[in-house]
């Protein structure tokens, strides 16, 4: 079954019906993609020659599901985009919003995780990290990816600051929940070049 043919309504995963010994071998074949792809700085799906419309129409595609809350179709989209072209960003933050969607805050957690390679100071995944971790109870390191997606996104001279705005709410309603050294830290900032 091809990614084209793939049915949200049927299997989650397309390649569900392959044998053990055929998901491992598709496993290292992908392992191997990446490593050459790392090695001359070529993604895998591009090394393979999939064209930028073929990865935009799934884009789109997953982006539906999403909307739709059709979570676990936007899941096997994400990932297998991930797969393919794995630098970049906005597929881990979709990935991330399916996992979030579907309540399963640890797997975001860890997507949006592995998204920081290629989004160091991108505010809107370090502001759904922390609610990742909010959702999850962990309120020690969602007050800290809160504090620093509101600094990024504060920092960011093109932002409407939107992810400041909303990492200050939280951070408001996790003040109390949090060690009071952690707390008193809530309006902390990094020293700016003219300090």
């Amino acid at each position: 079954m091809s990614l084209l043919d793939f049915d949200p309504h049927g299997a989650v995963d397309p390649t569900d019906n392959l044998t053990p010994a055929e998901s491992q071998l598709l496993a290292e074949r992908i392992e191997e993609l990446v490593l050459l792809g790392a090695e001359n700085m070529v993604q895998p799906g591009d090394a393979i020659g999939l064209s930028q419309t073929y990865f935009d129409s799934l884009d789109e595609l997953a982006n539906r599901y999403y909307r739709q809350e059709n979570f676990d179709a936007a899941v096997a989209l994400y990932t297998r985009l991930i797969q393919l072209k794995p630098r970049h960003l906005g597929y881990y933050k979709g990935l991330g919003a399916s996992y979030l969607g579907l309540e399963r805050y640890s797997s975001a957690i860890k997507v949006y995780t592995c998204g920081q390679f290629f989004g160091a100071l991108d505010a809107e995944l370090h502001y759904y990290l922390g609610l990742a971790h909010y959702f999850n109870k962990e309120v020690e390191p969602a007050f800290e990816w809160l504090r620093f997606a509101r600094v990024l996104d504060e920092q960011d001279p093109s932002s409407d600051q939107k992810f400041a705005g909303f990492a200050t709410q939280l951070l408001n309603r996790l003040k109390t929940l949090v060690s009071p050294e952690q707390a008193r830290k809530i309006d902390l900032r990094p020293p700016t070049d003219a300090s």
